[in-house]
């Protein structure tokens, strides 16, 4: 949400406003109101106030009338002086009767005045009204309907501010209300959050109910899965929904990437935190202990909602929410991450795990890429519902197929199809690549393995294989589940999305490439009769051959039966013969 000044605004009073401020300037313009106002926008609230110094005729200005009815609070500050403006008594006739037609809630704050005087208009409001009705442009009807708002508005509960009382706190309170007034008096529209993101409300509501926002206790909340399939983006709708019931908030995103293991970075990520939450009062962050000290103990007392996007190691953690005791009470932390691990060791409350689109939703959203309507071209059927299986259900893919294809030919399409078969697009590769870089060697040829060979076979089976060749497979298999690069299905096999599959075959291909053509595995064809036939010496350093979507007569590319000898590093073997 966006706040608005009516004054300096072009802003259309159509989109509405959640908060009206009526008031009158000479008294509480430079001191309370801007403090309120300044916390208003702070948190994102639509806040509607008139920024003019003087009324200009007896009439108030149409645009101030509009507004009042497209906010759903109005908040008016009675002071001393307020009944002497009839541009204020107009506002609050005005508020008073869209507040009886159901139409805005009202909260009047008593600056330094009795609410006994406003119901009554006694005291220091007795002689303002007194002066309008000798008015002779004045009827006596109008002053008596001024009369009549301003006993009704007395009446409401609200907030008295007096000498004694702090006015931070008054404001901090008025904030709360409004805020827990917003959050209760109607639902979360995610309409306007959602739009375009296909399968995500659910996945949303999921993560709220799981935040129990209602609860006062500090509660860690994970969202973990895969590379590109969408942690990032439902960490960010959820924020959005509910930022405005704390106090204060903070989004930290692609942690990883800021963050590269230097004191430095992590400091960074500490100053944006205090920043976020203390404004103007946020304290320069010296090194990485004092950051840790800072956010013990400034962020204890407020109920914050915390999102740190894509952390991928345990400092990252440690030094930018180390403990619950650092947060106030019903603060929430949201990590999102591709390691389990990290999340299981801090002792998150909950996880949630991001799974790939059903097919449905998964046609829809590459539909909402690759055509302007969102609606399949007829023709493109088949070659939709090709490119959508081949996908996987990967969000990354699925958006970046379909912007690629868009308003393209047929033709373009269907060679873009064969293209992303062989090599995958450039974004989806790097995103997919994060989670295989992150790997240490030993997690790098375990996954390698799997992915050139196998992949789809029993998991004690693979255990076995892995564990024969050197392999520890018992914790390099768990560490690949906890990382999201493998699973295990129903039925015991491993298992493996096969856009990760792919990407394993173009690492291996581009390693080659920069080793002076050293091949650890091979699946192609024209590879393994151009190995096997002439060039004994690269062989020696294949560790796997796949050949098991291809048809090979052996007899017509091997010259020497003894070629599979010179491969000291052989491991696995598979090729389908022709008969």
């Amino acid at each position: 949400m966006v706040s608005y000044a009516s004054s300096s605004s072009t802003t259309s009073v159509s989109q509405g406003y959640d908060v009206f401020l009526s008031f009158r300037g000479e008294d509480t313009r430079t001191c309370f109101i801007s403090h309120l106002y300044d916390a208003l926008i702070r948190k994102h609230i639509r806040t509607y106030k008139d920024d003019r110094s003087l009324e200009i005729g007896n009439f108030i200005a149409p645009a101030l009338l509009e507004a009042i009815e497209a906010s759903r609070f109005a908040v008016v500050i009675l002071s001393s002086e307020f009944e002497t403006s009839k541009w204020c008594l107009e506002e609050i006739t005005k508020v008073v009767d869209c507040m009886e037609r159901g139409k805005l809630i009202v909260i009047p704050v008593f600056y330094h005045v009795s609410p006994s005087d406003v119901r009554h208009q006694r005291n220091c409001f007795e002689q303002g009204f007194a002066n309008h009705e000798k008015d002779p442009g004045i009827s006596p009807q109008k002053v008596g309907t001024w009369r009549s708002a301003f006993t009704k508005v007395g009446l409401i509960k609200g907030f008295h501010v007096t000498p004694d009382k702090n006015e931070s706190e008054i404001v901090s309170e008025i904030l709360r209300r409004i805020l827990q007034d917003m959050h209760d008096a109607s639902p979360v529209d995610l309409s306007h959050l959602t739009k375009g993101l296909v399968g995500i409300e659910p996945r949303v509501n999921e993560v709220i109910r799981i935040l129990n926002t209602e609860s006062s206790e500090v509660r860690f909340i994970g969202i973990c899965g895969m590379s590109g399939i969408g942690k990032t983006t439902l960490a960010e709708v959820v924020f959005e929904c509910i930022r405005n019931t704390f106090q204060e908030s903070s989004f930290i995103e692609n942690i990883k990437d800021i963050s590269k293991g230097h004191n430095s970075d992590l400091c960074k990520l500490q100053q944006k935190i205090l920043d976020d939450v203390l404004k103007n009062e946020s304290i320069p962050v010296r090194s990485v202990k004092h950051g840790q000290t800072l956010l013990m103990t400034e962020l204890r007392d407020l109920k914050v909602i915390i999102v740190l996007d894509d952390v991928n190691h345990a400092d990252q953690f440690l030094y930018l929410a180390g403990g619950r005791e650092w947060f106030g009470p019903g603060s929430r932390i949201i990590v999102t991450t591709t390691n389990a691990d990290l999340l299981n060791a801090y002792g998150v409350n909950e996880t949630f795990m991001c799974e790939e689109l059903n097919g449905e939703e998964a046609l829809r959203l590459f539909c909402q890429s690759a055509f302007r309507d969102g609606h399949r071209t007829h023709g493109y059927e088949k070659l939709s519902d090709d490119i959508v299986k081949f996908a996987g259900g990967l969000p990354i893919a699925l958006s970046v197929y379909g912007s690629l294809l868009c308003g393209k030919e047929e033709n373009y399409w269907k060679d873009i199809l064969k293209k992303v078969q062989e090599y995958q697009h450039k974004e989806v590769l790097r995103r997919l690549e994060v989670g295989y870089v992150r790997l240490d060697r030993h997690q790098q040829l375990i996954f390698m393995y799997i992915a050139c060979f196998l992949k789809g076979r029993d998991k004690e089976l693979v255990a076995d294989i892995l564990t024969d060749t050197g392999m520890h497979s018992e914790s390099g298999i768990t560490d690949l589940i906890n990382k999201f690069l493998i699973t295990i299905k129903f039925d015991d096999c491993v298992g493996m999305h096969d856009l990760l599959q792919q990407m394993c075959w173009e690492i291996l291909h581009r390693e080659s490439q920069q080793c002076n053509g050293k091949l650890i595995a091979i699946k192609c064809h024209h590879d393994v009769l151009d190995i096997l036939s002439s060039k004994p010496k690269e062989s020696r350093t294949i560790e796997i051959i796949n050949l098991e979507s291809h048809k090979v007569k052996v007899d017509d590319c091997i010259d020497d039966s003894s070629c599979f000898s010179k491969m000291r590093k052989l491991k696995f073997t598979k090729i389908s013969q022709n008969q």
